[in-house]
């Protein structure tokens, strides 16, 4: 034992690390115990929390499956005639949230939904004969339980589940398929009911699924909002699974938590404490070896420091004989005891006149009195510097610095000083010089000093700032270390020629930041030569001019880009397109221009807001950029309006105009995709005008017109399309604006009449009459509505026109007033958008019937469906005010618009109008045939009148008639004609 104890004072690290290995080992077990009983823990936490969810979503799932009973209920109490379906679904489904629709499928053909809006394309669907259904509708079938089918995509958008119940009717004392009831889940909806969302919050990741019946394949039912790759490779690591069951199947609910199992930090602390405990204990370890090793040292040191003593005693002696300074001991008393020196000619008197002189005898008095105060101060703390003080010698005025410490003597009260004084006049002189330079070294430009082998000796604060790299990590390279890789290595051989040759450089050079980044500067190298004309150094001053390049960028951005989407703006397409004709000129190449307008695009901004129609034109320039071309050019005329110039397309008119509507075509299937805009899909659609350049000299404006005005025609074709110019088109716009100057002449002429087409009910009996405007044109006859209604609206014209034809109808009530047959007429007048939301509409119409007397009773108002999906609440209140004084409103057109019941239900709407498209193939079509009696259902559902148009013959008559509609008109009742050739003795049909 007594060989191993010096054994381990001589090793005490060995010592320590045993200790720290020991306690570490430890450490370890406690770590891992912590970290299994935490897993443990949040494990059953999930458990908890996963049953909670999963049995709340099945029994959501099972409330929502019970209408699939009551549907069946419904067909079998009714022998297979549901004729009460939608008002027993329109009863039911309000008070089941995640119902998206209910539907009767006879034979597996989908032949009633409920709701019907916004689910027409479900009509007439074959569940037993569809290529995706097919299997599990036959299953349900022959199965004859209930079936949960999804998740499937909704026809109005997202996600849902369908559950399947086949309906059997007893029939002969056996059971005959009769069909089946479905139910359609939103899933959305489905899962916040379970509030199975909020797992996101809680920072866990959840996966709904089911095993396939048909394919025994794992379908995914949901997911959470994490990434999806994220999900499969971490988020779901060993998740704690939930089964349960749904009608003839099972739903499975998966979570884990989204970080994983492992609380990185939390073991990342356990850790370090475990390390840092265990290096405490094998520190103090190695303390406590280390204090007895030194005290078994200790002893021998004082020998050998006694040895030690007896050299420094030589060596201070070696030291005082070569301090170049002049040293002195003085008493306090003012006495030089002793002095030493190599430099005489620094002392005023010949050295052997020094010695037992007091000190103001050999030195100017200001010189002695700042050596006493130096003996004072080293007196109380021992030593003394800083002190200075100049002397004129032979030579010139010299500057000293002094140096002072107080000798201790023992046995003797007088104290001694012992006094360095050092020349310091050409320091000074350095140190002046060195101030100036480094005055100049740490301004704000960055430099650099390198030997003539480029290795960097210094840089100044600016450079650091610049660069990114300290003195530190610069110092000893070679610049190379900022070589960005812009640059040939030409351009670097043509610099260093000409520092060589001329002795500096200067120009912009881009290097690399040490964070990488590759920036432009302003840099500037300099030949330092000694006086035999050899370089010992360079200097380089850098600027860094990023700034002023984004500046520039900035400028030039903002003088020809459109600050919203960074396309070039008109400016800069000009100059562009300018380039663009001349090449094409000269090569004999021809090429294009696509002018490119967003169809209905101030709905989007009327209905969500300018942001989101912001948005929109960001997505459509990035699109249109990857639609096209390297060497096209996209710009943004302003608005919703773009312009594409295509370059180069080919010598041949033919070829190019193919491949000029080739990429207009690419265009319109980009831009026809669904944007995303703030989380909300919306659809837009383009129209795109082509007109070829090249082959004819046009100036910019009138190419940029006829591009204009094949949009428009687009436009007028129906939209989303592409339209080539020709000179027709340029004709028919001419023709258009000489028709619009006919119309204000004809108003001031008074060539306008208004027409009436009467309207009956099922007796046969009018009981008004339609106001329909007529031109007789002195040159052209007859001009049709059709030909000059689109201009009046186009062009503003139809604000005038409309205020006549109220004023003039108005005026006609006054005289059937009159008349007893006619006195309860009601006139229908149509309304334009344009004049309807005029601020001002209210207040004339009620000026126009008191200055003419008309009885605001038997005018109604026909507003087209359209106008009402904008400025919904000014329409509501426009719409109340005037139905307070009793005029009447109907909805005209109706079923061949929106036909939306969120709408309806709020309009004070008294009417509905069947649109006459309807009524032609009313007995031919079903569809029509359907959409004509949803129709009368719902007026008769929501208390309405409903009337059909464009009634031409008595069979049809007859159908609307035998499915409720009371009210008709057509030309199997009368055509339009003037006022006074209405029959109004005979009031039945012919």
């Amino acid at each position: 034992m007594s060989d191993v104890f010096p054994l381990l004072y001589r090793r005490p690290r060995l010592l320590a690390l045993g200790v720290f290995l020991v306690c570490l080992l430890f450490s370890a077990l406690v770590v891992w115990n912590l970290e299994q009983n935490y897993r443990h823990n949040q494990r059953a936490d999930i458990e908890n929390t996963t049953h909670n969810h999963a049995f709340l979503l099945r029994d959501s799932l099972r409330q929502a499956l019970t209408l699939n009973y009551t549907m069946s209920t419904l067909v079998r109490l009714s022998q297979g005639d549901p004729h009460a379906f939608d008002a027993v679904a329109g009863d039911l489904l309000p008070y089941f949230d995640s119902v998206s629709h209910l539907s009767l499928s006879p034979n597996g053909i989908i032949s009633q939904v409920y709701p019907l809006a916004g689910n027409e394309s479900s009509i007439g669907f074959n569940q037993l004969s569809d290529s995706i259904q097919n299997r599990e509708a036959i299953r349900t079938r022959d199965s004859g339980e209930m079936t949960l089918t999804g998740p499937v995509n909704l026809v109005q958008g997202g996600k849902g589940v369908i559950a399947r119940l086949p309906i059997f009717l007893d029939e002969g004392g056996g059971q005959r398929f009769w069909g089946f009831a479905n139910v359609t889940i939103r899933l959305e909806h489905l899962l916040n009911t379970a509030n199975i969302r909020q797992l996101d919050s809680q920072g866990l990741a959840y996966e709904l699924w089911r095993i396939n019946p048909i394919d025994d394949t794992r379908e995914i039912i949901a997911l959470s909002a994490a990434n999806d790759d994220v999900q499969k490779s971490l988020l779901l690591h060993e998740p704690v699974n939930k089964s349960f069951d749904v009608p003839n199947g099972i739903w499975t609910l998966s979570v884990a938590p989204v970080n994983g199992w492992l609380n990185g930090w939390r073991l990342a602390s356990e850790i370090f404490m475990a390390l840092l405990l265990s290096s405490l204990l094998g520190y103090q370890t190695w303390l406590v070896m280390k204090l007895q090793r030194h005290k078994i040292n200790l002893q021998s040191e004082i020998n050998e420091q006694t040895g030690k003593i007896v050299d420094a005693r030589a060596q201070l002696q070696a030291t005082l004989d070569a301090i170049p300074d002049l040293l002195f001991e003085i008493s306090d008393d003012g006495f030089i005891h002793n002095f030493h020196t190599h430099r005489q000619e620094l002392l005023l008197l010949d050295p052997d006149n020094f010695l037992n002189k007091k000190i103001e005898k050999v030195v100017p008095a200001e010189v002695a009195s700042l050596i006493y105060e130096a003996m004072n101060e080293a007196a109380n703390k021992g030593f003394s510097y800083g002190k200075y003080y100049t002397l004129a010698l032979a030579d010139g005025v010299h500057e000293f610095e002094l140096s002072t410490a107080c000798k201790a003597i023992a046995n003797n009260p007088q104290k001694h000083f012992v006094m360095i004084s050092r020349d310091i006049s050409e320091r000074r002189l350095v140190e002046e010089e060195l101030r100036v330079a480094a005055t100049a070294f740490e301004a704000r430009e960055g430099m650099m000093i390198t030997d003539p082998q480029g290795v960097i000796l210094r840089v100044n604060k600016a450079f650091s700032e610049i660069t990114g790299y300290s003195t530190d990590e610069v110092v000893g390279e070679n610049p190379r270390l900022f070589n960005s890789g812009h640059h040939e290595p030409e351009f670097y051989d043509l610099m260093w020629q000409t520092i060589t040759t001329e002795g500096n450089w200067k120009g912009e050079i881009w290097n690399r930041r040490r964070n990488g980044e590759i920036y432009p500067q302003w840099l500037t190298i300099t030949a330092v030569k000694n006086d035999s004309g050899k370089t010992t150094h360079y200097v380089s001053t850098l600027m860094d001019i990023t700034e002023r390049k984004e500046n520039e960028a900035r400028i030039n951005n903002l003088a020809f880009f459109d600050p919203l989407t960074q396309l070039p703006n008109r400016r800069l397409l000009q100059d562009r397109l300018e380039h663009a004709i001349t090449a094409s000129t000269r090569k004999k190449n021809l090429g294009a221009v696509l002018f490119i307008d967003l169809d209905d695009f101030k709905t989007l901004n009327d209905n969500r807001g300018h942001h989101i129609g912001d948005l929109l034109l960001i997505a459509v320039a990035n699109r249109l950029r990857a639609a096209v071309r390297a060497q096209d050019t996209v710009a943004r005329l302003g608005g919703d309006e773009f312009l594409v110039v295509l370059e180069d397309l080919d010598s041949n008119h033919d070829y190019a105009a193919a491949v000029a509507q080739q990429i207009a075509e690419t265009i319109l299937e980009s831009l026809n995709e669904a944007y995303t805009l703030e989380g909300q899909d919306y659809f837009s659609t383009p129209s795109i005008g082509i007109s070829l350049f090249g082959d004819r000299l046009a100036p910019i404006d009138e190419l940029l017109k006829q591009a204009d005005q094949a949009m428009y025609h687009a436009k007028g074709e129906g939209r989303n399309t592409c339209r080539f110019f020709d000179p027709k088109m340029q004709q028919h716009t001419a023709q258009r604006f000489a028709l619009q100057h006919e119309i204000r002449e004809a108003m001031q002429q008074q060539q306008f009449t208004l027409f009436y087409q009467p309207q009956v009910d099922h007796t046969g009996a009018v009981i008004g009459a339609e106001a329909l405007i007529r031109w007789f044109h002195p040159e052209r006859g007859l001009v049709s509505p059709m030909e000059f209604i689109p201009i009046a609206e186009e062009s503003g014209l139809i604000l005038p026109l409309g205020n006549w034809i109220v004023e003039e109808a108005c005026h006609q009530l006054v005289r059937w007033s009159k008349n007893p047959a006619t006195k309860a007429w009601v006139v229908s007048i149509n309304v334009s958008a344009r004049q309807f939301q005029q601020q001002q509409f209210v207040a004339k119409l009620l000026s126009t019937l008191q200055h003419t007397g008309a009885d605001p009773r038997y005018l109604r108002l026909e507003l087209t469906e359209s106008m009402l999906v904008q400025n919904q609440q000014d329409i509501i209140a426009k719409m109340d005010e005037l139905k307070n004084i009793g005029i009447t409103f109907s909805l005209d057109d109706f079923g061949t618009g929106y036909s939306s019941l969120a709408y309806l239900k709020r309009l004070p709407i008294s009417e509905l109008k069947i649109d006459k498209s309807f009524v032609n193939d009313v007995l031919i079509n079903s569809n029509d045939a359907a959409i004509a009696r949803m129709i009368i259902s719902l007026a008769r559902s929501m208390e309405l009148n409903v009337i059909a148009e464009g009634v031409e013959t008595g069979e049809q008559r007859d159908w609307l008639k035998a499915h409720g509609c009371l009210h008709y008109q057509g030309y199997y009742f009368g055509k339009p004609v003037a006022a006074d050739e209405l029959d109004i003795s005979d009031s039945s049909a012919t």
